[in-house]
């Protein structure tokens, strides 16, 4: 099974966003234009653009403090993004969140934070809501891989699936806590552990995103005609280390080499050529997409800080 050449025309278009919205962001942070703790997610974008791209908008996401591409996914404008992360008035926290913790209600986005497994309680609590007022819509929770050994994990497992909870859990698999190796934190398989309070789970290869689709597409359709959680490991690998500034000394130059050939942006573009779609358009598309980029630079550059006064409401 495939998905059909335009829509993975627009899932390619929102991975290329994604990878060079990032890397613009580590070059403004080198620069010292964007300051604060910022973690990026370069080489994990399919898993985000194709687990958000089967949602409905009405559904509602919780990023993780590794959040970029997630936001972007839901239909976060690239600008006010970047805006925010230069702390500028015109972003989308106006400015005082930062990285960690943005909002965007417009897009159901509940926010991101940088509280490891903090999600997970927020997910029951919107789950619930979502059955109370008995609406057909589901909440997706991201998590890394590390999160899933915090007590909190195994709270929402338990009361997502006791009270049947439209929740679907999203674990983004990219080998490391941090730079701790996941094997050397568990034993059990993430994918394993929600069989103990009878969630239904799935596995997937998390660079590959009509294969992301696909399955998040048939977990989606599950969750909201059964009323039951779910959750979906996608296996995938950070580029970058945990922070924009971590040199990545727990990792070989080999195992980082191995993984860039599994590079989401060129799995996705050479199943686009094979499928007879131009390069000349391809190429057309990027530059697109630069240019989005470039212009959200801008409008950061040019953007106002905030003024902060005693009558200022956050």
């Amino acid at each position: 099974m495939q998905i059909d050449n335009d829509f993975l025309m627009k899932l390619y278009e929102k991975i290329l966003l994604i990878r060079n919205f990032e890397e613009r962001v580590y070059k403004l942070i080198l620069e010292g234009f964007v300051l604060g703790s910022v973690h990026l997610s370069i080489g994990e974008e399919a898993s985000a653009v194709g687990t958000i791209s089967a949602l409905e908008k009405e559904d509602y996401i919780l990023p993780t403090h590794r959040g970029h591409a997630q936001h972007l996914a839901k239909g976060a404008d690239p600008l006010r993004l970047m805006a925010e992360l230069a702390g500028k008035e015109t972003g989308y926290c106006g400015g005082v969140s930062g990285s960690i913790h943005i909002f965007d209600r417009e897009n159901h986005n509940l926010g991101s934070n940088g509280i490891v497994g903090a999600q997970f309680p927020i997910a029951i609590g919107a789950g619930f809501a979502i059955k109370y007022k008995k609406l057909n819509n589901c909440v997706v929770c991201f998590s890394g891989d590390g999160a899933t050994n915090q007590g909190w994990f195994y709270e929402l497992l338990n009361f997502a699936s006791l009270w049947s909870l439209p929740v679907i859990i999203v674990v983004v698999n990219n080998l490391y806590g941090m730079g701790t190796p996941y094997e050397k934190t568990s034993l059990a398989p993430i994918s394993k552990k929600p069989e103990v309070f009878k969630i239904k789970s799935d596995t997937v290869d998390g660079n590959d995103v009509e294969s992301v689709y696909l399955k998040m597409n048939d977990i989606v359709k599950y969750v909201k005609k059964e009323k039951k959680p779910a959750l979906l490991e996608c296996f995938t690998y950070r580029w970058s280390g945990h922070s924009a500034h971590d040199k990545r000394p727990y990792r070989s130059g080999n195992e980082i080499a191995s993984w860039k050939k599994r590079d989401p942006v060129i799995i996705a573009r050479n199943k686009l050529v094979k499928r007879l779609v131009s390069v000349e358009m391809l190429d057309s598309l990027e530059k697109k997409v630069i240019g989005i980029i470039n212009d959200a630079e801008k409008f950061a550059r040019e953007s106002k800080f905030p003024v902060f006064n005693d009558e200022m409401q956050l």
